[in-house]
This record gives structure tokens, C-alpha cells and sequence, in this order.
């Protein structure tokens, strides 16, 4: 016949002990499933959010730079070929007085 399990000195029998152990290992093993999911979409939701600010901040950059770039080429070298010969007219890379006068010469000799 089955005898119960004897108390140990505080009054718990070994198999409730036993019992207790196994559930507190299920216990753990949910948790680290938990604690590897919420990790994995912590690193997801990172790199998303940096593929979206790399869209947010590129594709205005982009097309910017395709409608300003004909642009700066035809005022700072492409139609007017005048050098800047200080660096007051180079500054930030804008075109000088200079330039630009030449640049509307330029533009009304073919309009005419």
C-alpha cells in the first residue's frame, strides 16, 4: 500500500516540494519564451523605425536634389562659365552677383 510522504522538519512532505519544483520550472520556461519574443519584436520594431526615418528623411533629399541639382549646375558652371575669384562669392557654394548677372545676360540673349 501507498504510504503518504512523511513531513520533513518543516512540515512539507517531499512530494508537494517536488510538485512545487516542476511547476516553478514550467513557470520559468514560459517566461524566457516570453522574454525571447518580446526581445525579437523590440529588435523589429527598432530596425522599422529606422527603415521608416531613412524613408521620411531620404526620399524628400532625393527628389530635392534630382529638381535643385540641374539647377545649381546651370547658375554655378553648366550655362555660366564665370570662376569666383574670392572666396566672398564662393561662400556656401552659392553663385556670386557676378554670376548671376552673367547668367541673365545669358537668358535674354536667348529670348531674343
Amino acid at each position: 500500500m501507498d504510504t503518504p510522504p512523511q513531513p520533513v522538519s518543516g512540515g512539507m512532505p517531499y512530494g508537494h516540494l517536488e510538485d512545487l519544483l516542476k511547476q516553478n520550472l514550467e513557470v520559468a520556461k514560459q517566461n524566457h519564451k516570453i522574454l525571447k519574443r518580446m526581445e525579437r519584436n523590440a529588435l523589429i520594431g527598432f530596425v522599422l523605425k529606422v527603415l521608416v526615418w531613412l524613408i521620411v528623411l531620404g526620399v524628400p533629399i532625393f527628389f530635392l536634389s534630382s529638381y535643385f541639382g540641374p539647377l545649381m549646375s546651370a547658375l554655378s558652371g553648366g550655362a555660366v562659365k564665370v570662376s569666383p575669384t574670392t572666396p566672398e562669392e564662393r561662400l556656401l557654394g552659392l553663385p556670386s552677383a557676378a554670376q548671376i548677372q552673367k547668367f541673365i545676360d545669358i537668358y535674354r540673349a536667348g529670348q531674343k
